[in-house]
């Protein structure tokens, strides 16, 4: 039982179970906009997740010569690796694709030295997700069509949505000067921050060309997990169910 536990541990602290859900959120937006398989743009996104989210993850630590390498190793060679990777699979993608990423990059370079604006932390992860897993795979398209624009608006707001658990469950550990929802608002008011948004995220499901049940689903999963965070809730919470929706998203688009 406790190998398991290490298992699954290792998989939410290594970053392997956001990566995931930022390789699935990217095919959902390619079957939601029938557009082929970019295997390339794929594996870039999900390697750099890995790197760019341990990146912001244990940069405070490293900082403060508070990060244990000996303890980590195993996390440092995954991140060692995935760094070979994405530099191996960014290569593999044309220009235009490669400059966005660079800026993505350089954005999410820049969040330790935002994050005290806690504010607006909420908003640009919302973006820096929105533009790797919607805007990155339709880049290529010669026009911007209305469908486009709406799946872009949803993912912005879903995935902010999907960060209140996070959001208040931090709120208990994060610095004050931080000003998050939480802090700023109080719990319900963040919480009604959170299901507010899905109203906007369901009813634009209504202009797309072809209307998705999965977002209905996705809304209703969504405000439950938001209406049931609790200080009591334990660390799985958040950090392997919440997560974990963008991939049951993709699988619900795959049945």
């Amino acid at each position: 039982m406790k190998f398991f536990k290490n298992i699954l541990d290792f998989y939410i602290q290594s970053s392997l179970l956001v990566a995931v859900a930022v390789l699935a959120l990217v095919r959902v937006t390619e079957i939601s906009l029938q557009l082929s398989n970019n295997k390339m743009l794929e594996l870039t996104s999900f390697f750099g997740t890995i790197v760019g989210y341990n990146f912001l993850k244990y940069f405070e630590a490293f900082q403060k010569g508070n990060f244990d390498f000996n303890k980590n190793r195993y996390l440092i060679g995954l991140t060692f690796l995935s760094i070979i990777a994405v530099i191996f699979f960014f290569l593999q993608l044309n220009n235009a694709t490669q400059i966005y990423f660079i800026k993505i990059g350089l954005m999410v370079a820049l969040y330790p030295f935002l994050r005290k604006f806690g504010f607006w932390k909420l908003f640009l992860v919302s973006f820096s997700v929105t533009a790797i897993t919607v805007y990155a795979p339709i880049i290529q398209q010669a026009s911007f069509e209305d469908n486009e624009k709406i799946i872009l608006f949803q993912r912005f707001l879903i995935v902010i949505s999907l960060m209140i658990p996070f959001e208040i469950l931090d709120s208990q550990t994060d610095n004050e000067t931080l000003k998050t929802l939480p802090q700023r608002f109080g719990v319900f008011k963040t919480k009604l921050i959170g299901i507010v948004l899905l109203f906007p995220f369901v009813f634009l499901e209504f202009f797309k060309e072809k209307m998705e049940i999965s977002t209905f689903v996705l809304a209703i999963m969504t405000a439950l997990f938001i209406g049931f965070t609790t200080f009591k809730r334990d660390k799985y919470y958040s950090s392997f169910w919440v997560e974990s929706v963008p991939i049951l998203w993709w699988i619900l688009l795959l049945i």
